[in-house]
């Protein structure tokens, strides 16, 4: 069965994200790659979105990193902030939100 072109964008862009995880990680595309039971080339395969990563890897691939792959515990609010800050042109207004965030979550003395 051919894939559609969603299916293509999810695929990459699922992959971009495998990338950055890795590479802000320091994690080598072998080392991932071994860890969840598949070759370095495998692992290029996802990351460039050529291949598509099952669940159960994903889910590994995950748990290396201590990420988690879904948000039960937060808020719609929480979401809502985490799905439009990249929309936010600004570097200098991203990292102002996010000073402005962390103060108001420090409890008070």
């Amino acid at each position: 069965m051919r894939r559609s072109q969603a299916d293509k964008d999810v695929d990459a862009t699922v992959g971009t994200n495998i990338r950055r995880f890795r590479k802000i990680s320091g994690i080598s595309q072998k080392k991932l790659g071994g860890a969840i039971g598949v070759t370095f080339q495998q692992v290029q395969k996802y990351e460039s979105g050529k291949d598509r990563i099952s669940a159960s890897k994903l889910v590994e691939t995950a748990e290396i990193g201590d990420v988690t792959l879904a948000f039960p515990d937060h808020s719609t609010a929480a979401l809502k902030l985490a799905a439009n800050f990249d929309r936010i042109a600004s570097s200098e207004q991203r990292a102002a939100i996010v000073l402005l965030v962390a103060a108001l979550a420090t409890p008070e003395e």
